[in-house]
């Protein structure tokens, strides 16, 4: 996969929040936004954070203003470009992504609504944009629009998170997989002909395998839709940002340590007594290759409150049906309960020690190299007494089990993908956002001319 996106979530707030930052600057707005009766009209809609509620609508902005700019060159005073203003939040502004998502629905319907009767009208959407234009051709081509579809004559979606291959004609290189939202419950009916999708190779939000990565798909839903479930859980001092990157990097640290848990376990049962035998070069060997075992978890759960991450993967549980993210909680329960990080510490401090008896072997230095051996004695037994014991059960009884169903269910695959998303460093709070996405240029400048091509039809 050579580029991955990142992801945005969605946490309650309160309807009045929403209610008034709605409220501000949006007659302002449409006063400003309203539009001369050209033969065409072209609504376009940001992505995150690309505009903001009291935006002027005639100044273009974003991933799209080529597009805009392009069909404004094209047609000249024969159309009207608009850009609808919206919060296109994900978290900020007291919004969460579906309650930002439900600003742009309302303004949409207002400013076609509001359009003369003898105008065409072209709709394009990027990122979040996409996501609300995508809605609403899907109500207009069903009939439940403010206008008819027989005046609609094209629709643009990029990076749609809601993509679907199968209803939905593809532009530029198609891409697998589907969007991390789920695909819409309506196709686009009257409309279905006239819509056209455009996804970024390896943009997870628009091209995600929902049976490799269960969690992400499972994730993606929850926090996209209804929120519900996990709002109960978040703290209200919490940050939903910082948080929702932790799900992904602890979940990553998860799936990883439970992919390596008989080695893990091996090495732990057989660390101790190798290193009682003075056998100092294989200690070190299994010392490292138990660093590097434990890794994933340890560089994930550094400072997180994995208590709290555990029960939003839980809520996640409900809407995935593959059992993946159900095995991932048990996973999430078992580690939990375990001090990952201690016998980590345990681990690396077994490793240095011996690091520095090798050195001593190598210098033929033996006696030098038996004192750091002699030193190690009491992490031995700490290791097999406090440690050891508790690992084992867990991992021989409901963890093996679970990871074992992790596998079975995504393959190695679905455990790379969130060992590869938490590497890159990617914030899933930037769901949908405006720099999630890479590498859209070219793709801007396919939709215009699909868009340019339908005006002319």
């Amino acid at each position: 996969m050579s580029r991955l996106a990142t992801s945005c979530g969605a946490i309650s707030v309160a309807a009045a929040v929403m209610v008034g930052t709605v409220a501000v600057g949006g007659a302002h707005a449409d006063i400003r936004g309203t539009a001369p009766c050209t033969p065409y009209t072209a609504i376009l809609a940001p992505g995150t954070w690309e505009t903001r509620p009291d935006a002027d609508p005639a100044v273009p902005v974003g991933m799209l203003r080529p597009v805009g700019d392009g069909l404004q060159r094209q047609f000249g005073s024969q159309i009207t470009v608009r850009y609808t203003p919206y919060a296109a939040s994900a978290f900020d502004q007291g919004l969460s992504y579906a309650e930002s998502l439900s600003t742009l629905e309302s303004r949409l319907r207002t400013m076609v609504g509001g359009l003369c009767a003898s105008t065409r009208v072209l709709l394009a959407g990027y990122s979040q944009g996409a996501d609300g234009i995508g809605d609403f051709a899907t109500e207009i081509g069903n009939g439940e629009g403010p206008i008819g579809p027989e005046r609609v004559i094209g629709v643009g979606l990029l990076a749609d998170p809601h993509r679907d291959p199968n209803t939905t004609l593809s532009l530029g290189n198609p891409q697998p997989g589907h969007g991390i939202a789920g695909t819409r419950s309506q196709d686009f009916g009257a409309l279905t002909d006239r819509v056209r999708t455009l996804c970024a190779d390896g943009d997870l939000y628009c091209s995600l395998n929902a049976n490799a990565s269960p969690f992400l798909a499972a994730l993606g839903r929850v926090l996209s839709g209804d929120p519900a479930p996990i709002a109960a859980l978040v703290p209200t001092t919490t940050d939903p940002s910082t948080l929702i990157e932790q799900v992904v990097k602890v979940g990553a640290g998860w799936a990883a340590t439970a992919a390596n848990l008989p080695t893990i376990l091996d090495d732990l049962t057989s660390l101790p007594t190798i290193i009682q035998t003075g056998d100092v070069r294989t200690a070190h060997e299994i010392a490292s290759n138990l660093n590097i075992a434990l890794a994933p978890m340890v560089q994930a759960a550094a400072g997180v409150d994995l208590s709290l991450i555990a029960s939003v993967v839980r809520a996640a549980t409900a809407v995935d049906p593959s059992g993946f993210t159900s095995a991932l909680s048990v996973v999430a329960d078992a580690l939990t309960g375990i001090d990952i990080l201690g016998i980590a510490a345990n681990v690396g401090q077994v490793q240095e020690t011996l690091w520095r008896a090798v050195e001593s072997l190598n210098r033929n230095d033996p006696l030098a190299a038996a004192s750091d051996v002699a030193s190690l004695a009491p992490t031995a037994v700490n290791l097999a007494s406090s440690v050891i014991g508790p690992f084992a059960t867990a991992v021989r009884g409901d963890l093996r089990v679970a990871a074992q169903t992790l596998l079975d269910i995504g393959g190695p695959d679905s455990v790379n993908d969130l060992v590869q998303l938490s590497r890159q460093g990617v914030a899933m709070a930037n769901f949908y956002a405006s720099n999630a996405h890479l590498d859209y240029g070219d793709d801007a400048q396919i939709l215009l001319n699909f868009l340019g091509a339908q005006a002319d039809s």
